[in-house]
């Protein structure tokens, strides 16, 4: 398949996710995702998040206590001695607090896939001439695998870095920025404390109606635990989601035997269509990746040809015939928009693909892309027609 992971090891983070993910009980389920409206979806999903955050602000009120209380008791002590008493109970309160905050996050997740119903994904018939084989093997096992993939949104692990048919997300970021981004994001519910104690020694003074200032700890420790609840629910959705439309897309293809009238040109294009996409996203987010893999197999093409090279991509569609260059213009269109966000880099980069159709896809874009971080299947559905239609 063309496809090469860096040499690594399934973090033991990851497969506790998966071990969990794999234990929770399986429904034998029916329903297929679309035969829900998105009112239907939204609420349903807003219920797993609401409850996910309830325990999840419950667990950190309930663990973050003794740290403080034991904080609050021995303040007058020596400090070695205080520091070492609060940082006994604090490793022990917060050893206790990540273990449940993942199984709170992993159960979520797990409730957003039963509610997708990704097994009918999975075993859905993909038609006459359909041509994914090892679709089994991505959904069941490795690292792009639904569990792995969910396992990483719970517990807010980095994907995989790996090789795909050429293409380097990675092409125009630097490793530094992205080391950067994530050492400021560990350090969040440190900074918000020490913010909100300051204000509150400076505003307040040392106590509150003789509560101790240092028991701000407690709902800062609740929000941002339901924040992160709130976020992994989103990310799931969204991962989820993405699976649900390549399925639909590849569907309608096949259906519609589109693929017969491209050239070999226009073929190649789509993959550029889409690795461009990814470098323009700058990460390896699955839905891309899942997308990529899809049309990869749909088009029977192995060897590299610089799908990731933005001047071979601008290229294709300068040369492409007019209706190729509406197909490969709305597989672009959707490839950006399946991660949920639009990049600056991506942003920037739009109009030299677009063109003169400019005007005629930023709307889609932006609605397709709306529609995707609000968890709208049905409406992004909509969107993502594939065809040798403009716009």
């Amino acid at each position: 398949m063309s496809i090469q992971f860096k040499e690594r090891k399934i973090p033991l983070l990851e497969r506790f996710g998966v071990y969990y993910l794999d234990l929770f009980r399986k429904k034998d389920l029916t329903h297929h995702v679309f035969d829900f409206s998105d009112a239907e979806l939204g609420a349903k999903v807003d219920r797993i998040s609401a409850k996910g955050i309830i325990f999840s602000a419950l667990v950190g009120l309930i663990c973050v206590w003794p740290t403080v209380r034991i904080g609050v008791l021995r303040q007058n002590d020596p400090w070695f001695t205080q520091y070492a008493r609060v940082g006994a109970v604090t490793l022990v309160s917060m050893i206790i607090e990540f273990y449940l905050l993942f199984i709170i996050a992993l159960k979520a997740v797990h409730e957003v896939s039963e509610l997708i119903n990704m097994r009918s994904h999975a075993a859905s018939p993909q038609g006459p001439g359909a041509s994914f084989p090892d679709q089994k093997y991505f959904l069941q096992s490795g690292p792009f695998s639904i569990t792995n993939i969910l396992s990483r949104a719970a517990l807010e692990i980095q994907d995989p870095e790996m090789h795909i048919l050429g293409i380097d997300p990675f092409k125009r970021v630097s490793k530094k920025n992205l080391l950067l981004l994530g050492l400021l994001y560990k350090c969040k519910i440190i900074l918000t404390n020490m913010v909100a104690k300051w204000l509150l020694l400076h505003t307040a003074g040392p106590t509150i109606a003789g509560i101790s200032i240092n028991y701000v700890a407690l709902p800062v420790e609740c929000f941002w635990n339901a924040l992160v609840i709130r976020r992994v629910v989103k990310e799931a959705r969204l991962r989820l989601f993405g699976f649900a439309l390549c399925n639909h897309v590849a569907d309608h293809i096949l259906e519609e035997k589109i693929l017969h009238g491209l050239s070999v040109e226009a073929k190649i294009g789509c993959l550029r269509a889409i690795g461009n996409a990814v470098v323009l996203a700058r990460n390896y987010h699955p839905n891309m990746i899942v997308l990529l893999l899809r049309f990869q197999h749909l088009l029977h093409l192995n060897k590299d040809h610089h799908y990731d090279d933005w001047d071979l991509f601008l290229e294709t569609l300068r040369t492409a015939s007019e209706k190729e260059r509406y197909f490969l213009l709305n597989l672009f269109t959707i490839a950006v928009a399946f991660d949920g966000r639009i990049s600056h880099i991506e942003a920037e980069n739009m109009k030299d693909a677009y063109g003169t159709y400019y005007e005629l896809y930023r709307p889609r874009l932006l609605q397709l892309t709306g529609h995707l971080h609000a968890g709208r299947l049905n409406a992004a559905a909509a969107l993502c027609k594939v065809d040798f239609t403009a716009g």
